[in-house]
């Protein structure tokens, strides 16, 4: 390209040597004077195209860059899900296991599974903290309760409160869980306190909480 320019300004400045005399109906003046004209435009047309090309490819070149991060933003979304996805399987494989693989159990080992049940619960919701209550239906009185320091008792009446087949309730500033099954009267309820809204939001995380409840009514109806 500056090849290019350099001979057509070498071209430019040697048309009056070139140009020595009149040209068909033209003076030589008049034609030396249009031949100067007609370089500077080829110049100008050369120059407007090749801004084009420049803006064209500027702009390609920003729509690639857009792609690109949203390609990449797509995949770090598709990271973090599956990432959050086999979180929250571990978490769930892990109370299962913990179930499983305890044939004869303890005192001991039936309030580490419990506990297990409630740190789990904290950390799918990112809650300050979860207590468990097993409560009598008929009798309104509580079987079994895992409360924390931090932690304020929620009245059985607002537990068994909760219509049927509705497992998931909010009372105050508490969520609350249940299980879906009845044992011997018995029903076991989550009760988590400050938890995060866009956790709790999230349906999956709701069913597995349903899984914890029930979980945990499994044991007590087994060790009970």
């Amino acid at each position: 390209m500056y090849w290019f320019f350099l001979i057509i300004f070498i071209i430019t400045v040697l048309v009056p040597d070139l140009i020595t005399g009149n040209v068909w109906f033209l003076s030589e003046k008049r034609a030396e004077e249009i031949a100067i004209f007609l370089m500077g435009a080829l110049i100008f047309t050369i120059i407007l195209k090749s801004e084009q090309q420049i803006l064209f490819h500027k702009k390609e070149k920003e729509k690639d860059e857009k792609r690109i991060q949203q390609t990449v933003k797509d995949l770090v979304e598709s990271y973090s899900y599956i990432g959050e996805v086999n979180r929250k399987m571990d978490i769930l494989m892990g109370t299962a296991l913990g179930l499983s693989d305890r044939s004869i159990l303890s005192k001991t080992h039936e309030d580490e599974t419990y506990s297990s049940i409630i740190n789990a619960t904290n950390s799918l919701l990112k809650a300050e903290f979860t207590s468990l209550k097993f409560v009598d239906i008929e009798t309104v009185r509580t079987k079994k309760e895992f409360l924390p320091d931090e932690g304020e008792p929620v009245k059985n009446e607002t537990l068994i409160a909760m219509e049927e087949n509705v497992n998931v309730k909010k009372a105050q500033e508490y969520l609350i869980i249940s299980s879906s099954q009845t044992v011997k009267g018995v029903k076991s309820y989550l009760i988590i306190h400050g938890y995060d809204p866009e956790e709790e939001g999230n349906q999956k995380n709701i069913e597995i909480l349903k899984v914890f409840a029930s979980q945990a009514l499994f044991l007590y109806s087994y060790t009970n």
